[in-house]
């Protein structure tokens, strides 16, 4: 069993908005209000705990992680590390967006009120208007790696 990811984590606080139609024109904190954000995490070490707990799941899905998480107090002790520090990289990454939403909302605001959410599209605005923006913003877009996420720009 490959490495198993967690593919679908609700942050209820930082939420990124899906619902296109609804979002344009839009605060920020309206958009980001309405969806769901998808943070994916490699889990190391679940290989074989996999194999043997959760035999037939394809790996990278839902009912795998959450079939993990039913034997948990089985794992190996390498299993269990590789959750915790996917868990923490989870952690992380929606304490990186809640930092730079927070440095960057007047921007996003006064700049890329019409971008529908998804795929990078405000992030690309905001680079867009790299010259405009708050330095504040733009240093924690940088500092956290949003700024070079790759970005899809149908």
């Amino acid at each position: 069993m490959k490495t198993i990811r967690i593919i679908s984590i609700l942050v209820l606080t930082l939420i990124f908005s899906f619902n296109f139609a609804l979002a344009e024109g839009q605060k920020l904190k309206e958009k980001l209000s309405q969806g769901t954000l998808t943070i994916k995490a490699d889990i190391k070490g679940c290989d074989e705990d996999g194999k043997k707990y959760c035999p037939g799941l394809n790996p990278q899905s839902k009912k795998a992680f959450m079939c993990m998480i039913a034997y948990e107090d089985s794992l190996s002790d390498t299993c269990k590390l590789g959750m915790v520090e996917a868990a923490m990289a989870v952690r992380q990454g929606a304490a990186a967006i809640e930092y730079s939403v927070m440095s960057c909302e007047e921007d996003a605001d006064k700049y890329c009120l019409d971008v529908q959410p998804g795929q990078g599209k405000i992030v690309n605005c905001l680079k867009a208007h790299e010259s405009e923006i708050k330095k504040s913003c733009s240093t924690a877009l940088k500092e956290t790696g949003l700024w070079n996420i790759p970005t899809n720009p149908k």
